[in-house]
Parts: structure tokens; C-alpha cells; sequence
């Protein structure tokens, strides 16, 4: 198991994380009808604002689509030079395996877990047949 590969994944997976939540309360609290003080003094209001709902379906967009983008890399991928090529050719992973390989964000805990049992692929790798590599300088 490459552990230089591992803490290079899990720092692009914290840059990652934090950007979905991070845009999402943006969305909620600053959104078309949100209102700061919902954070001190929630309502109903708040969850009928269509800042809360664009929030709301932020998360889910952006879990599922974040490594179709810069390149076929998430942000964090592309600042700690990362990219998902499909495991049995060696090319980039095509856009439906990125798909595929992000539904099982959902479970975010047991991944966790199961990249280190599983030689540092995760359950998302394992079903769509995809690996995180370091990218190389000339491509």
C-alpha cells in the first residue's frame, strides 16, 4: 500500500469535502431567501428558502460530478496532482465509472475503512474499475 498516495488522496478528499459543504451553507444561509440569522435562530423559513434547497441539491451534484471536472479530476485532484484512470487499461476513466465510482460517497464512513483493508482502493474503485494515480508531468 502507497501511503505517500494515500495522505495525498484523503488531503484532495479534505479539499473536496469542504468545498461541497462549504458552497452548500453558503447556499443556505446566503442563498435567494435565506438569512444569516438562521444560523442562531433557525425557522421553518429556512427550509422552505430557495437558498436551502439549491444547498440541498448542491450535495448530491456535487458528490456525483466532482471528478468530471478540470480535466476529469476533482480540485483537490488537480492541486495534489491525483487523476482516476480506468484499472484495466490504464486510460482515463471514462464519465460513466466517475458516475459510478462517486455513488458510493453516500457511505463516506466505511469507505473509509475500506481503503485501507483493501489495498487503498476504495468500494467506489472496486465497482467502477477505476484507481487513483499520481498524474504524470507530461500529460
Amino acid at each position: 500500500m502507497d501511503f505517500k498516495l494515500l495522505i495525498r488522496r484523503f488531503l484532495a478528499f479534505v479539499i473536496d469535502w469542504n468545498i461541497m459543504f462549504g458552497v452548500a451553507m453558503a447556499l443556505m444561509f446566503y442563498g435567494p431567501g435565506s438569512n444569516p440569522e438562521f444560523l442562531l435562530y433557525p425557522s421553518i423559513k429556512m427550509f422552505t428558502s430557495a437558498g436551502y434547497l439549491l444547498g440541498l441539491a448542491w450535495l448530491p451534484l456535487y458528490c456525483l460530478f466532482k471528478d468530471c471536472l478540470f480535466g476529469r479530476r476533482s480540485l483537490g485532484k488537480l492541486i495534489f496532482g491525483l487523476s482516476i484512470q480506468n484499472s484495466e487499461t490504464g486510460r482515463t476513466a471514462s464519465f460513466g465509472s466517475l458516475i459510478l465510482r462517486n455513488i458510493t460517497y453516500v457511505m463516506v464512513q466505511i469507505e473509509g475503512v475500506i481503503v485501507f483493508v483493501n489495498n487503498g482502493k476504495r468500494l467506489g474503485d472496486t465497482i467502477a474499475k477505476t484507481q487513483v494515480v499520481r498524474r504524470n508531468k507530461n500529460t
